[in-house]
């Protein structure tokens, strides 16, 4: 036992330094797989190999000297691990790929910069200490290393402050504002497409920065927005959101500066010109595990530069850029291909998780009323049994429940067209088009017209469980007539609303409870609920009488029940969640807020949603009802 600890105290800077650039091959890889999923396991391992990269670095940066010291006095051969330092602060300067994991990382930029200084002042002090014991070559090949170091190290902390939210608020956005190639009508969709999305991203920013876009524009999608179709108009800030990502959580934004451009060259060179010296020189004297440790990080490195060079060739800023340059067709083509080609973003693959979250009333209540029950929800009634067995209370388990019984599905194409097409009729509700009406529903909602101000959050666990009890019963109806609605080919449609109700209904709780800040709420998650119960012992059980047999027109206006809370609630949001929720695979009410925008709708736009009228209303000013009832 005792040699071994000798053995692990006399290898441990050689493995940590291993251990640190394995964690930056792996966030290189996976940094970016996060604004497409929503996957828990994966999350939890960026999270750790982001903590750890960090730690580990630093650790070893740390230690450098002592086991310098030891290892000297114990062999023959010199160590090369002083050599390392400069690899270190590579290290700490993270991966292209991912230069935050939250917004709050960005918004803690200046102790990374406190960091910096420290860990370049550390690594100069090992270097400094051991440099009189090395050749020439080695000690030159090594300032090349540590420059290279101190620019990588650098170009984190700039990235962190360029997306912290201070800079999100005061950027003027000059670094979206480019020449931007006129392109002509022979040109594929995707290509317009992701043009316009570039031209956008300058309102982009005023959104995300919470600034008001009065006076300017979005460019337009085709020759009639009105006629474009669901699912490009969803590709379109797909898009958008995608680029804002990258700016946020990236080294893109940097490498799109001409200082950021040069730094990068100055890098790649000194990279060169430390492994063509460090080639040159005496490496007989020297530790044959150190050598190959160091060959190690040198062609490492190597591959990941050259692989980061490649991410920002095929960046859509590249291919503008190459695009509007004169006599450069042949790169701007070749950044095209490879832009949309399976390596870049072609257009068929979602460019974030293209998911909703999925939490239904039923799962909080009982856990067991479900037909079918995924390995989460066993896992839940089991610790449910097990909770009142010991005498645990019920409310505390429930971030247990929101993180068991929350569940996710692909947004379909019908989800998309029922919330453009109830962007649009709430739209020209502005002007001259009545509010809608609600011949079916309207008794419901009156009977809890008074929550939907006092308590947004208790009405909407009310229509939730509403809903739930509606489409049960029409679930059953529709399987009585099914032969029937197949021979006559009228089932199709009143299934796909059965389907998109659910849907929706699903993810407004799924916002209450694990996103409430999104929600325009009175009180936290668990105080709405506990409020609902009540509420929902004076609604349940009179309101299904007043309402009619299920039917199409029950399904469409359920439908349209939920988008429109979808909507206004969208519009209640501001940008900074939106740009926390970027990093972890992005909400549908991202896309519908920032559609909003687009429309002009919004609070903050000049056309505001109210989510009922009331009596003390101003008669004088136009305004947009979620829900308009007749006095």
């Amino acid at each position: 036992m005792k040699n071994l600890v000798e053995l692990y105290y006399e290898r441990e800077i050689q493995l940590f330094v291993l251990v640190s650039f394995a964690l930056q091959v792996f966030l290189f890889f996976t940094g970016s797989l996060r604004r497409r999923s929503t996957n828990i396991f994966l999350s939890v391992s960026i999270w750790t190999a982001y903590l750890g990269a960090d730690w580990v670095a630093v650790y070893a940066l740390g230690n450098l000297s002592r086991v310098q010291e030891s290892i000297i006095s114990r062999r023959s051969q010199l160590p090369l691990s002083f050599f390392w330092a400069p690899f270190l602060l590579i290290h700490l300067g993270g991966q292209d790929t991912i230069t935050a994991f939250a917004m709050e990382d960005n918004d803690l930029w200046l102790r990374h910069f406190l960091n910096l200084v420290v860990q370049v002042v550390l690594a100069v002090y090992v270097f400094w200490k051991s440099a009189r014991r090395q050749s020439v070559e080695l000690i030159v090949s090594g300032v090349f290393v540590f420059i290279v170091g101190v620019i990588k190290y650098g170009e984190r902390t700039w990235s962190l402050k360029g997306g912290s939210s201070k800079s999100l608020e005061s950027s003027p956005g000059h670094h979206y504002k480019q020449r931007f190639p006129e392109l002509r009508d022979s040109d594929c969709d995707y290509r317009n497409m992701v043009s316009n999305a570039l031209c956008s991203m300058f309102n982009v920013l005023n959104v995300f920065a919470a600034r008001n876009l009065f006076g300017y524009s979005f460019p337009s999608v085709g020759p009639d927005d009105t006629q474009v179709d669901a699912k490009k108009m969803f590709k379109l800030v797909e898009l958008e959101l995608a680029m804002m990502y990258d700016d946020l959580y990236t080294k893109a934004l940097v490498l799109r500066t001409r200082t950021g451009i040069i730094l990068r060259c100055i890098s790649h060179a000194c990279s060169f010109v430390a492994f063509a010296l460090f080639l040159a020189s005496d490496k007989d004297r020297y530790i044959g595990v150190d050598i190959a440790i160091t060959y190690s990080l040198f062609i490492g490195g190597f591959f990941l530069d050259f692989c980061a060079m490649f991410i920002v060739i095929t960046s859509p800023w590249t291919w503008v850029w190459l695009k509007a340059a004169q006599k450069r067709d042949w790169l701007a083509n070749l950044s095209w291909f490879l832009f949309s080609s399976d390596i870049g973003w072609p257009e068929r693959r979602p460019l974030w998780s293209s998911s909703i979250g999925q939490y239904s009333l039923l799962s909080w209540d009982s856990g067991t009323d479900q037909p079918t029950r995924s390995c989460n929800q066993k896992v839940m009634a089991m610790v449910r049994r097990s909770a009142r067995l010991v005498g645990v209370g019920k409310k505390n388990l429930f971030w247990m429940s929101k993180l068991l019984d929350t569940k996710f599905l692909e947004v379909d194409e019908k989800t998309m067209e029922f919330v453009v097409e109830g962007i649009n009729r709430i739209h020209d509700e502005f002007s001259d088009v009545a509010s809608r009406a609600w011949p079916k529903l309207g008794p419901f909602l009156e009977t809890i017209r008074v929550h939907f101000t006092a308590d947004f959050g208790a009405a909407i666990v009310v229509i939730h469980s509403f809903t739930e009890e509606y489409l049960m019963n029409a679930a059953a109806a529709a399987a009585a007539e099914e032969e029937e609605e197949e021979e006559a080919g009228q089932g199709g449609e009143a299934n796909d609303m059965m389907e998109v109700c659910r849907k929706l209904s699903n993810y407004m709780m799924y916002l209450l409870v694990n996103h409430p800040s999104m929600l325009p709420l009175n009180f936290s998650s668990e105080a709405t609920l506990a409020e609902a119960a009540q509420l929902m012992k004076v609604v349940r059980g009179r309101a299904l009488e007043e309402m009619v047999d299920p039917c199409d027109e029950t399904l469409r206006e359920m439908v349209a029940m939920w988008t429109r809370l979808l909507i206004y609630t969208a519009g209640k949001s501001r940008g900074p969640m939106h740009a926390a929720e970027l990093a972890c695979g992005g909400e549908l009410i991202t896309f519908v807020w920032l559609l909003m925008v687009k429309a002009g709708l919004g609070d903050s736009e000049a056309k505001r949603i109210l989510i009922a009228n009331s009596a003390c209303a101003d008669t004088n000013t136009k305004e947009a009802y979620a829900f308009y009832f007749a006095s």
